[in-house]
């Protein structure tokens, strides 16, 4: 065998090794509730941040379906309503896909509050599903608070994404 296309393997499978411990940490993180004794359970939307720069960066391979079923998944762990985060990712990776060549070229504070934008009509449209799904009108509280915390956490989670980016770009065998 080729030593230089063994290394050229193992390049890819670390890089996409990379991605998928990156994606699993985020995935885990937006599964687990963050306890607030006087507000209750709030979830940041990690793997929201995730399609939202990866579909401006590197949307190529992160096809709507594999967004659908990581929500499927993150729906059944969370106890949600099936097809919620689903919904809700696709629809983030269609909106942000819409705007990716506007938000290519601007800076971190644009980019910054189009996840806002993007957070924030998620977290809306979480709350509407979520009262239609059980037929009453829930408060919007925790969703906002869950919606505006994953914006002020998202410039911390940009460095790991940006760190995983840059790995990625250095190979262009590499595709993800």
């Amino acid at each position: 065998m080729d030593p230089e296309w063994n290394e050229s393997l193992l390049r890819v499978v670390g890089r996409w090794g990379l991605v998928l411990l990156v994606l699993t940490a985020l995935f885990v993180l937006s599964a687990i509730p963050l306890k607030i004794t006087h507000l209750g359970e709030i979830r940041p939307v990690f793997m929201l941040m995730a399609i939202y720069y990866w579909t401006i960066l590197r949307p190529s391979p992160w096809l709507p379906v594999a967004f659908f079923v990581i929500g499927l998944v993150l729906d059944l762990l969370a106890a949600y309503p099936l097809g919620m985060h689903a919904l809700i990712f696709v629809l983030a990776q269609w909106v942000t896909g819409s705007q990716r060549k506007f938000l290519l070229g601007q800076s971190f504070l644009v980019i910054w509050a189009g996840f806002a934008a993007i957070a924030l009509g998620a977290g809306a449209l979480q709350w509407a599903l979520f009262s239609l799904f059980n037929l009453t009108l829930f408060s919007a509280k925790l969703m906002l608070i869950s919606a505006v915390l994953s914006v002020f956490l998202f410039p911390l989670l940009a460095l790991p994404l940006s760190v995983v980016h840059k790995a990625l770009a250095d190979d262009p065998s590499s595709v993800p």
